[in-house]
Order: C-alpha cells, then structure tokens, then sequence
C-alpha cells in the first residue's frame, strides 16, 4: 500500500548516526531511477544527480563539509549538481527532499549535509561537470528510529466534530500553526477554524513540519483571498544558501500535500508587492493560486 505524503512528512526524520550496513542495490536502483525524473520547482534548470559511496566521498570530504567540517559517517551519499539560473537553489531543495522524502518511503534514512564551497566538493571529488553542488546528502540506514508523538487540535465551536489531528517529531518541535499563518496582513493570525473553512490547514500543518537549517522554521504564509504568499526569515546565523534551500522544501511540503487534499498549485517565484506590512527581515519568496 502506498503512502500518503502526509503520512511521509509525520513519520520522516533527519538522521545523523548511521549503520556501516550499506542500502542493497535494488532499493539503491529505485533512489536512483526516482531521481532522474522527479518533479522540479522549475523544469527549465538543468539538474544531474550524482550517488557515491563512502570510499568515494567520506576521505575526501570530510574536514570540508558537514557542520564545524565533521561530516556525516554514511554507507552512501547523494551530491545534487545545478546549472546555475534564477532559483535555481531552491530548485536544489526542492529536489533535494524530493529525494530524500522518496528514500524514506522505501525504508532509507537521511540527511542533508552543510558545505561552503562547491568547487571544492567538485574538485575532491573529481567531478567533471560545469554544474555547481547545490545539495549533499547522506543517505543510509540509521541505528536510531525515532517515535512521533500524536497531540489533538481544538477546533472551535463550528468544527466541533471535525477529526483532525497534528503530530510532532519529539526531537523537532513545531511552532503552533497560528503563529505562522496571516491572514490578507502580516500579524492577523488565522486561527485552526479559519484554516478549516478555507480547506487549508492541511496543506499548511504539513507544510510547517518541513526541515529547516537549526530547525529555525523560518516560514511564514499569508493567505490573501486566494493567494497564498510564503514569506522566509532572514536571520544572522543563516546565509542566502540556507535560506534558500530551507524554501524550495517548504514549497514541496506544502504543494503535496495540497496536491493530496485541495488542488493542484503551481508556484509562481516572480516578485509579488509587499502590500502586506511584512517586517523588513523577511521577505517575499514565493506566491501561488489556490
């Protein structure tokens, strides 16, 4: 029985401590198989996905990535290589946990991997390309399953008999939903009921469960009329990159989840007017019609 991303998001965690044990090659085909032909935030920008195994990456590489330069011990590593247009980090994100999303389906731990330079990771790993590293990620078995917790939600009066339920890593905890969606300006909370009504609250429940750089959920959304606009925080431990890719997945979450319970959107990363009294440290990324 297949999955429903829903069910993905809740259960998926980032995992840092894996097993020497390496990802037989048939589920390893499927990863790779399901790469070439994921779905991108935007088609136009020219993607090549790379997997390598430990002898290849780890040598090289650790001392050069993964956070304060320790990188991630894993039986297998994913290095996502972009050409190099408007968007095209995001792009990068959104592939990226596309990715990892999919080998968490299939029984495979992951977990995104910090670099600085992508010419050095090109160069230590003696890639020829003409493409830049957007992404890497570990990718193997983890010696730790972590358990999600199941807390109920309180509708109002006019939802009292509604069954919906919210469910949070104990690792990761999320900041309530009404703290991150406005409703036409910035700082109108819209509450679980207002959320409900409009259909909404799913694809925004799930979208706020989406990992982020420090788990500093940077995300916050405003829904005008049937606009919904995404907004990232700029923030002094973070850079453009982080901030960037930390969109692009955020975006994913959000576009299958309301691809399983509303409708399809289509994300739209053009400039959108600042009508809405948005702080000055965060900033517009991205809009879509609901």
């Amino acid at each position: 029985m297949t999955m429903e991303y829903k069910d993905l998001i809740e259960s998926k965690n980032s995992v840092r401590d894996y097993k020497e044990k390496e990802v037989d090659a048939a589920t390893v085909k499927k990863i790779r198989d399901f790469a070439q032909s994921c779905e991108r935030l935007d088609d136009s920008i020219g993607i090549d996905i790379r997997f390598m195994d430990n002898d290849t990456v780890y040598r090289q590489l650790d001392g050069y990535a993964g956070y304060k330069g320790i990188l991630i011990n894993a039986p297998h590593y994913m290095i996502v290589l972009s050409e190099k247009k408007d968007h095209y980090i995001e792009n990068g994100g959104y592939v990226g946990e596309s990715i990892s999303v999919k080998a968490h389906s299939l029984g495979v731990d992951s977990c995104w991997i910090t670099f600085k330079d992508s010419r050095t990771v090109i160069e230590k790993l003696n890639i020829v390309t003409d493409k830049e590293v957007v992404a890497i990620m570990a990718l193997g078995y983890g010696k730790k399953r972590f358990k999600k917790v199941t807390g109920n939600v309180t509708l109002g009066k006019g939802y009292a008999n509604a069954d919906f339920q919210v469910k949070d890593s104990v690792t990761s905890p999320r900041m309530p939903l009404e703290e991150i969606v406005f409703l036409d300006t910035w700082g109108n909370k819209a509450t679980v009921d207002e959320l409900v009504n409009r259909a909404v609250y799913e694809p925004l429940n799930y979208a706020r469960m989406a990992p982020s750089t420090l788990n500093r959920q940077p995300w916050r959304f405003i829904i005008d009329g049937g606009l919904l606009i995404l907004t990232v925080r700029d923030d002094e431990d973070t850079n453009l990159y982080e901030e960037q890719i930390d969109a692009g997945i955020v975006m994913l979450y959000c576009k299958k989840v309301m691809r399983e319970t509303l409708c399809e959107i289509s994300w739209n990363l053009e400039p959108v007017e600042n009508k809405y009294n948005i702080p000055d440290n965060y900033k517009i990324v991205a809009s879509c019609s609901m």
